[in-house]
């Protein structure tokens, strides 16, 4: 192997190998090419660093990330132990309660997207401490809320600040790593999130009995906040020229007139409503079926979110490997089969309480290697499309849980059980079917 120095732009030094370099993304190269900075680049394993990914980013702030997502997962789902109580003490019904818990993701997908081009344009670390503060506050305001419409109103601040946490948090990741750990950094990071719902969630619920509803929003909102201050320290630095203006409509013209985001957007909707409607309807279906109560429910919603957690770590190892797609179909099609006969079949307690441990690791794989794959797919653009792929998310919650009522309504569990079978139907068709054939989807050795 044979180390050399070429030029290929006015403001750009490569070191190359005699392999044909291959950017991660444009960011570095479309910033030195349009005469933007001069930026350091190296060629590692045939794909082009910059200085910032040369670096890479500190295990410490690794940690503090998963600690900061801990606590959006912990804060997006806190409602759930608290809604009888809350129905109470505001005088009404726990389903007008649960609206609560929609404020919260009716201006996260509002806000998601619309953060990706702010990111884009005005770096990273603006964004991400101005979500967390923000979350942080909204939090502590409900702890104070005085009456069922200021806790709504604080609860779409706090909604709107969790949204620019996760998508930019992923973007940092891709910013500052090479192509081959942004998938392992990914699945951590998504993984540490779901650490939320399997301890978070029971934490809250104890607070709640221990010292009523407002005490869960003071530590949540006291510990988000504490987070802030090494969540400064940590942000690696941005590199962006000075004097842009965000372009708005522009940003979001790159990712959608291109085709191949849009199957990231779709598969990744689908397989959220399995994922999100087995977190929201299994609860239900075992008290509805095996006579749980609220007590018993805490453990199997734990053991849901820890097998979330595995998923993740497992899908972000799986993201960019060669045959990627075909291990993702085949896997999510094991949990949509096994997530459908739960629902389907009336089976022994724990054998039911099993399979669901299995289908929220199954379905659970996919997430982190499509977040990576819409920021390879995306370029300098790439907060933009992280932005959507989060109201993806929402949207996949949408379905699993809304239209998941829908057919519980119409036909019981069984019918449920179907709905989440198309969902992961469609889903491994877009895998097999058109990523695994395009050469624009394959990350590395991704699919090949």
């Amino acid at each position: 192997m044979i180390e050399d120095s070429r030029c290929v732009a006015p403001n750009v030094v490569v070191t190359a190998t005699e392999e044909r370099p291959r950017p991660l993304n444009g960011v570095a190269v479309n910033a030195a090419m349009n005469g933007e900075g001069k930026l350091n680049l190296h060629v590692r394993r045939g794909v082009v660093l910059t200085a910032l990914q040369q670096r890479g980013i500190s295990s410490s702030t690794l940690l503090i990330f998963a600690a900061a997502v801990f606590m959006v997962r912990a804060v997006m789902l806190m409602l759930g132990p608290l809604l009888v109580e809350l129905a109470d003490d505001f005088d009404t019904s726990i389903a007008v309660a649960g609206q609560l818990a929609a404020a919260f993701f009716i201006t996260w997908g509002i806000i998601a997207p619309l953060v990706g081009p702010i990111s884009d344009t005005y770096g990273r670390r603006p964004v991400l401490l101005i979500g967390l503060l923000l979350m942080a506050l909204g939090v502590l305001g409900s702890g104070v809320a005085w009456s069922y419409s200021s806790l709504f109103a604080t609860r779409l601040i706090t909604g709107a600040g969790a949204a620019m946490v996760p998508p930019t948090m992923m973007t940092v990741l891709a910013d500052n790593l090479p192509s081959d750990k942004v998938g392992k950094s990914v699945g951590f990071i998504t993984g540490s999130s779901w650490v939320g719902f399997a301890l978070g969630v029971p934490a809250i619920a104890l607070l709640g009995y221990v010292g009523g509803w407002r005490l869960p929003f003071y530590i949540t909102g006291g510990l988000s906040l504490a987070l802030w201050v090494p969540l400064y320290l940590s942000l690696p630095p941005d590199q962006r020229p000075l004097g842009q203006s965000i372009d708005l409509i522009n940003r979001f013209k790159v990712i959608v007139r291109r085709s191949e985001p849009w199957y990231v957007f779709i598969a990744n909707a689908a397989q959220q409503s399995v994922l999100l409607g087995l977190t929201t309807y299994f609860a239900a279906y075992m008290m509805e079926n095996y006579d749980w109560d609220k007590a018993t429910t805490a453990p199997g919603l734990a053991l849901l979110g820890v097998g979330a957690m595995i998923g993740s770590f497992a899908g972000g190892f799986i993201a960019g490997r060669a045959r990627a797609f075909d291990w993702l179909g085949a896997i999510s099609l094991s949990g949509g089969l096994v997530t459908g006969l739960l629902f389907a079949l009336e089976a022994d307690t724990w054998l039911v309480v099993t399979m669901a441990f299995f289908a929220s690791v199954l379905v659970s794989v996919a997430m982190p290697a499509m977040t990576t794959l819409v920021m390879h797919l995306a370029g300098e653009s790439r907060g933009t499309a992280v932005g959507m792929f989060s109201a993806s998310n929402q949207i996949g919650g949408v379905v699993g849980a809304s239209a998941g009522g829908l057919m519980l309504s119409l036909g019981g569990f069984p019918t449920l059980g179907l709905l989440y079978l198309f969902a992961t139907a469609l889903f491994v068709s877009i895998v097999w079917f058109v990523m695994r054939r395009s050469s624009a989807f394959r990350l590395g050795g991704a699919g090949a």
